[in-house]
């Protein structure tokens, strides 16, 4: 019986140490993986602790940028505002501005030798438009025009109305600008908003200094390459070539710009007497507020 006794003492006691050891196990992995836990915590929250106060003034600049921005748009668009309504889209045609800006185009067309007559400028009473609170005031006028002249003319036409850079770049153009603005650095944000909203006729005789201007707020070949994409392919490119040479110089001495919206209404082309050339017979539509 003692025997008995003593062998199951000793099992009992080989069952607690084990156990024991079990319990001593279990305990040491535990403080392991709350080690490795911690340490990991470690590693993550440590950096982000250290960039705290960078992206706490981070955000501040560009609250900043913000304001900063809003401020320049509600600038922009009253000044913008009068002169849409003084000479874009106003209640009375100013018709010895129009004319005038005909006159110069023409010299211009001339002395490129791709002009030779223009005939009187006539415009008529106002005709009704499918836009409510606007009528269109016709223009009509008779040349005998080289192509190359004939697209100056049809390109003022097209151009038109236009106030600022932006104004001559479509919606996929400005998303692309403003997405690489993100990017890179979203501070540019005002930067970009100066350039989209310059003078066109002032980019156009000098594109290169906006450029620059641009360029200092961006660094990458990326933004670059998407600056490059949307001025060389948009209708800024079509501004800068009618702009560059004397008959914008005289537009921005004179004051003329910007000039009343008008659209092409009818256009007859017979084929000159060389080759090239063409007379034609121009209907143009000047938009007026009603």
């Amino acid at each position: 019986m003692s025997v008995i006794n003593s062998c199951y003492r000793r099992t009992r006691t080989g069952g607690s140490f084990l156990l024991g050891f079990t319990f001593i196990f279990c305990s040491a992995m535990l403080l392991f993986a709350h080690a490795s836990v911690v340490q990991e915590v470690k590693s993550v929250s440590i950096p982000l602790v250290a960039r705290l106060p960078d992206l706490e003034r981070r955000e501040q600049a560009l609250k900043e940028q913000i304001e900063l921005s809003q401020l320049n748009a509600a600038v922009q668009v009253g000044s913008n505002g009068e002169k849409l309504d003084t000479y874009v889209m106003p209640r009375e045609t100013s018709y010895d501005r129009i004319v005038l800006v005909f006159d110069l185009l023409r010299d211009s067309l001339k002395r490129q030798k791709k002009l030779s007559s223009l005939s009187e400028i006539i415009i008529d009473d106002p005709v009704p438009l499918a836009l409510d609170g606007v009528h269109g005031r016709p223009l009509k006028t008779e040349l005998t025009v080289h192509e190359d002249g004939l697209t100056s003319i049809l390109l003022l036409a097209r151009i038109s109305g236009l106030l600022t850079v932006g104004d001559a770049l479509n919606e996929e153009e400005i998303a692309m600008l403003l997405r690489s603005t993100e990017e890179e650095n979203p501070a540019g944000i005002t930067s970009l908003e100066q350039f989209l909203s310059s003078s066109l006729l002032r980019y156009s005789r000098d594109p290169r200094a906006y450029q620059d201007q641009l360029r200092r707020s961006f660094t990458s070949a990326a933004f670059e390459r998407v600056l490059q994409s949307v001025t060389q392919t948009s209708l800024l490119r079509d501004a800068q070539r009618l702009f560059e040479g004397d008959f914008g110089r005289e537009l921005d001495e004179q004051g003329l710009w910007p000039i009343q919206f008008m659209t092409v209404d009818e256009i007859d082309v017979l084929q000159g007497g060389a080759e090239g050339w063409y007379k034609l017979k121009l209907r143009l539509l000047i938009w007026e507020k009603e």
